[in-house]
């Protein structure tokens, strides 16, 4: 099964309202890959196809489970709720499919009491799970409030939106998507912070990749005049702010820049270096190009990586070392940066510091060939 997703095809005609709908956040049945078996029936007790979850238009994140028996369903709240579909506890998964139907809010006709969402991960407070959805919609002003289940429930009236967003094909999202966060975001947020920033990961905790020798790196981007930002270490209404306000970003492949192209002016100019092997890049090119009319300059200049010894290769997660002097010059031929005068560390240096990474985070590391 596939999800049909055009974007620039609109979705509102598609809404619809079930009455007496039934959530079943974990159901029974067989899990299909990452997808697990949950979802919405109406009253009938026929599955709703349009509220299952997807990451890609290929890639289901929830499929049809069992309909659990009525003497299961020991819960009915009142109202209407809007079905928000999985809540994320991460960053970047809860910025591109939690938010995936919250543009629906400004195109039913009428009032949504609240949006229902259904825990990533099983917890025994299902509302816990909502914590960086909730960050992350506070900062879309006059949002209902969000609530999440852990259990067969039945709603009085569901609101059921086509998602409009999502990752690799779906990052283009819907004419009503871009509406929506342009509205609530671009419009709403207010610049300010330095003209040009450099997204660093040098500070985030050990499982999060990163350059290695990425000091080097900040201090080049320093002399030119570039912040080094850490968007851990600030509130999201003020990285929003910062993005808005830039002229220029220079970033590694990351979700920060998931949430610069919902802000960013068309005249930003954007460096994405990357850190880890594949096409992911591809995503946020697809993003920048939809919601920002920005075409970002990308530097593939890897040549090596590293990953802790004895666990399976999460290519997020990698240690990756990169030719300094080819990413200089690219950038510089993009016109992010004036001069192109960084060194390529010797082999005593990068053996340092890989040592250095095995004694600050008391693991060893092997290199890995791809």
């Amino acid at each position: 099964m596939a999800l049909t997703f055009d974007p620039e095809s609109p979705l509102a005609g598609e809404i619809r309202v079930v009455e007496n709908a039934l959530i079943v956040p974990w159901g029974e049945g067989k899990r299909q890959g990452m997808a697990r078996p949950a979802g919405v029936f109406d009253a009938q007790g026929n599955f709703c196809v349009d509220a299952m979850t997807w990451r890609s238009s290929r890639r289901a994140t929830t499929i049809e489970p069992d309909l659990p028996s009525e003497a299961e369903v020991d819960r009915e709240v009142a109202g209407t709720m809007l079905y928000g579909g999985l809540s994320y506890g991460h960053f970047g998964h809860a910025l591109c499919e939690s938010l995936a139907r919250l543009w629906a809010i400004d195109e039913f006709d009428g009032t949504i009491d609240a949006v229902a969402f259904i825990p990533k991960n099983s917890i025994t407070w299902p509302e816990r799970s909502l914590g960086m959805v909730q960050i992350i919609a506070d900062q879309l002003g006059g949002m209902p409030r969000l609530t999440a289940f852990n259990k067969p429930t039945r709603v009085e009236r569901l609101v059921i939106a086509p998602q409009a967003f999502g990752v690799n094909d779906l990052m283009a999202g819907s004419p009503e998507f871009r509406a929506f966060t342009d509205r609530r975001l671009r419009q709403r947020i207010k610049p300010a912070g330095p003209d040009k920033i450099y997204i660093s990961r040098s500070g985030l905790f050990r499982k999060r990749g990163r350059f290695l020798l990425e000091n080097y790196i900040e201090s080049k981007m320093e002399a030119e005049g570039y912040t080094i930002f850490h968007p851990q270490q600030h509130d999201l209404e003020t990285q929003l702010a910062y993005y808005k306000g830039a002229s220029m970003i220079v970033s590694t492949d990351n979700s920060a820049l998931h949430l610069a192209a919902f802000v960013v002016d068309p005249t930003c100019k954007i460096g994405i270096l990357l850190r880890r092997p594949g096409t992911i890049y591809e995503d946020f090119q697809l993003q920048l190009k939809w919601f920002a009319g920005v075409t970002p300059d990308v530097v593939d200049a890897c040549t090596r990586f590293w990953f802790r010894k004895n666990e399976k290769v999460q290519f997020n997660e990698v240690y990756s070392l990169i030719d300094f002097e080819k990413t200089a010059q690219a950038l510089k031929d993009a016109g992010l940066i004036a001069k192109a005068d960084w060194v390529n560390p010797t082999v005593a240096e990068v053996d340092e510091a890989v040592q250095s990474l095995q004694t600050e985070f008391d693991m060893e590391f092997d290199e890995i060939f791809l």
